[in-house]
């Protein structure tokens, strides 16, 4: 059976100006929401309307400055921030986030003088501004009050950072900035790691010497390098290029030497992903294949690298003894202050020596907020992680875009490496999280909540101003 065009079916249901047609007020109502659909099922509509803009200078560093921590640069003693001792990096710190802070404050006061929304909060970021509260309260228990507090500001404006930024220049934006953030941090570790080597590199388990580029003083070199090859085999088009073949050549060297068994799972995560989703981006598609195939050729042949000769084996199953260290500080938070906790930050540096001096933090989002702001802090913080990971796990399951699968799979990085030892007040991880928050629910809401009322259109057509009648396909 021929199909013809739907004017030609239904000549008198959408309105022909070109022939002198009006609409009646049903059907410019009908057309308007005909539109306002086309907009929500047209990706490329999408992209002009809320995905591309140009960010200014000053925001644009501002963002690159609060990913990178900024970087420490210098070994300090794990007690120095509790006794309140300030160095040129603190000091540091303290200008580049207050900046920032102030930045956010221009922007919301220009909404507010043009009296436009101030801020689209949706359901994460109202539970992340909860948990900052809750937090706060813990400044009154802490042995560093000046520390917690700075911490908490920290989380605060990376929350509000990401959310204005996102509302100012757009999701693709926002996406290209976490990319070049990270690969800036991969580029220094680089260059550290053969100028600078005391920098960057550390000792392994099983070797005294440097052998493990870890990047402390700079960024996590697993967790910038993981971060940055997710972003750019998902956000770049054309990734058979030199230079973005260059730079996912660096990326997997950082990751390899990196020796973060984290990170590793991470990727495994990612390319797992990748497979049983087959996103619609040919080149990530193609370099997961390529890769898999690889590594399948390299077993067969025993040329895997051994992970065990660098790394302690008998460390896994209690995970470096982080199982028992979040035993012992949720057995002295609930004993001492179970409701405020005693301390963002500065506890875990307080409790997380005595029972090994070596690990000096929670080593998890989670138990920091557990033993820093109590109980309460603990039930906001995986109510947020729980909310965002369903947003993730719903996109990928529905929609087929590039950006819904890059932040979908960015947030389940960020949630592996906050789960085993990150942060989310500042640096790679937490502007990744937040900047997760802030889109995935917008992404959310367009492709998911949306499709059953476009599946519905499709099955409907209107055959005059008052009535509707399914469309009968021709078998």
């Amino acid at each position: 059976m021929r199909l013809l065009k739907h004017n030609a079916i239904f000549p008198r249901a959408v309105p022909n100006p070109s022939n002198g047609d009006e609409a009646t007020p049903a059907q410019a109502a009908h057309a308007a929401q005909r539109g306002s659909a086309a907009t929500e099922q047209n990706p490329r509509r999408i992209v002009q309307d809320f995905l591309y803009k140009r960010p200014t200078f000053t925001a644009a560093a501002l963002f690159l400055l609060i990913l990178s921590g900024p970087p420490r640069f210098r070994i300090r003693d794990g007690g120095a921030s509790l006794r309140g001792e300030i160095d040129w990096v603190v000091i540091l710190h303290v200008v580049v986030w207050t900046l920032a802070g102030f930045w956010v404050l221009l922007q919301i006061g220009r909404r507010f003088y043009a009296k436009r929304p101030v801020l689209s909060l949706r359901l994460p970021q109202i539970l992340g501004l909860v948990l900052i509260i809750c937090l706060s309260a813990s400044v009154w228990k802490s042995a560093a009050p000046a520390l917690t507090a700075f911490k908490v500001c920290q989380m605060l404006v990376s929350l509000l950072f990401t959310q204005v930024f996102l509302d100012s220049f757009g999701v693709a934006t926002s996406l290209k900035a976490l990319f070049w953030g990270n690969t800036l941090l991969c580029v220094a570790i680089a260059i550290c790691a053969l100028l600078v080597p005391d920098i960057v590199w550390t000792a392994s388990d099983f070797n005294p010497d440097p052998s493990r580029l870890f990047g402390a003083l700079i960024a996590p070199t697993g967790v910038v390098s993981l971060l940055a090859i997710i972003l750019l085999l998902t956000t770049v088009r054309k990734i058979w290029r030199v230079l973005p073949l260059s730079l996912l050549a660096l990326f997997l060297g950082l990751l390899a030497l990196s020796l973060m068994r984290t990170a590793y799972v991470a990727a495994l995560v990612f390319f797992v992903v990748v497979l049983l989703k087959r996103p619609k981006i040919k080149p990530l598609r193609r370099f997961a294949y390529l890769l898999c195939a690889l590594l399948l050729m390299f077993y067969a042949y025993d040329r895997v690298p051994n992970v065990s000769r660098y790394r302690s084996p008998e460390t896994i199953s209690t995970l470096s003894d982080r199982i028992g260290l979040w035993s012992y500080l949720g057995s002295v938070t609930l004993t001492r202050s179970p409701w405020l906790g005693l301390g963002y930050y500065s506890a875990s540096r307080t409790y997380g020596p005595e029972y090994n001096p070596w690990l000096g933090t929670a080593h998890s989002i989670f138990f920091e907020a557990l033993v820093g702001g109590g109980v309460p802090s603990f039930v906001f913080l995986t109510s947020l992680c729980l909310i965002l990971s369903i947003y993730a796990f719903r996109l990928l399951w529905v929609a087929k875009d590039r950006f819904s699968f890059a932040i979908a799979t960015l947030f389940i990085a960020s949630l592996l490496f906050g789960f085993m030892g990150d942060e989310i007040d500042s640096g790679p991880v937490a502007i990744s999280f937040w900047c997760s928050a802030a889109i995935l629910p917008r992404l959310y809401e367009r492709f998911v909540k949306s499709a059953p009322h476009l599946n519905r259109a499709r099955d409907v057509v209107p055959v005059s101003a008052g009535a509707l009648r399914p469309i009968v396909r021709p078998s």
